[in-house]
């Protein structure tokens, strides 16, 4: 990395960051890329619902961003790990990989990561991402009319009605978790079982899911689940040491409060994709990189313009 101050820094890999990249890319800007190589999505065996590469493994994604950034010759791709991110005068000041890089702006692209312990679903580890998902934009469709479990309380209001688009034999599990009786009441009402006992095993066969054996000794056959409680938490603590202000989105979670693209509280620091959201899809992410690195590709060129010279005569 170079000693001297470039003008964007993007800390994350995922489609928001390599989107937001290649714009800066096309706009000339001088960009680094600080991307882990160790996705949220790495889990699942293909991505749905991003036209042109629907079904495609997100690693090939990300290698087919790669091999189209390397034309950009502004724009230079490191794989590691970010250590920290300060805000300096004009600027945010990058640490990664033992290095040290100044930028004008930088866009954190880093979401967040699954803490699957926190569910306490014995046997989730074995089939997420293979047969029980977090969005079921991203996978309903191929397990559609399937026995479908949906777990736990928090968000299940939500859920369920949508899981429901994909198939009519939805059960809620809410593993122990107190649900609202209206909540409840309304499920039922609409032909949703509600089971509250915890749930013993997630029973599985090559990462398909087959059973859940709750306590007390049921076992509910289902073919396949998503996951209503939250299993998300930020895969960085950048935003939070910059000084982001958060905010609460419609599902309960803790997001980082974004406006115009996501420009933040804080001078010259961005956050885009899931951080910003809670979940926001694949193609969903890439646009809001795009919108972003544009915004900033236009901020630095009215700066550029005021600064230089005038002419006369």
């Amino acid at each position: 990395m170079s000693a001297d101050v470039i003008d964007l820094a993007i800390i994350g890999g995922g489609p928001a960051g390599m989107s937001a990249a290649l714009v800066a890319g096309r706009a000339r800007l001088r960009t680094v890329v600080v991307n882990e190589e160790q996705p949220r999505n790495a889990v699942t065996t293909a991505s749905h619902g991003f036209l042109t590469r629907d079904g495609a493994h997100p690693a090939e994604l990300l290698s087919i961003a790669k091999q189209q950034l390397r034309k950009y010759d502004t724009v230079r791709y490191v794989q590691g790990r970010a250590q920290g991110v300060e805000a300096v005068a004009g600027g945010v000041r990058l640490h990664a990989n033992g290095e040290t890089v100044t930028a004008r702006r930088v866009i954190i692209a880093t979401g967040y990561r699954d803490d699957l312990a926190s569910l306490k679903l014995p046997g989730i580890v074995d089939v997420y991402g293979k047969s029980v998902y977090p969005c079921p934009f991203c996978d309903g469709f191929e397990h559609r009319d399937e026995r479908i479990a949906v777990f736990g309380a928090a968000g299940a209001e939500h859920l369920v009605p949508v899981v429901r688009v994909w198939s009519s034999d939805v059960i809620l599990f809410t593993n122990g978790e107190a649900l609202d009786e209206a909540v409840a009441s309304s499920m039922r009402d609409k032909g949703v079982e509600v089971v509250l006992e915890p749930v013993v095993r997630l029973h599985s066969t090559d990462g398909n899911l087959t059973a859940v054996e709750v306590h007390g000794g049921r076992t509910v056959v289902r073919d396949s689940g998503f996951v209503a409680s939250d299993t998300s938490v930020p895969a960085t603590k950048f935003p939070d040491e910059l000084g982001v202000g958060t905010t609460v989105n419609d599902w309960g979670m803790e997001v980082c409060e974004t406006h115009d693209a996501g420009k933040t509280n804080v001078a010259n620091v961005y956050v885009v994709g899931d951080a910003s959201h809670g979940f926001s899809g694949l193609i969903d992410a890439a646009a809001e990189g795009s919108r972003c690195a544009a915004d900033i590709v236009i901020e630095l060129a009215m700066e550029r313009w005021a600064a230089s010279g005038s002419s006369t005569g």
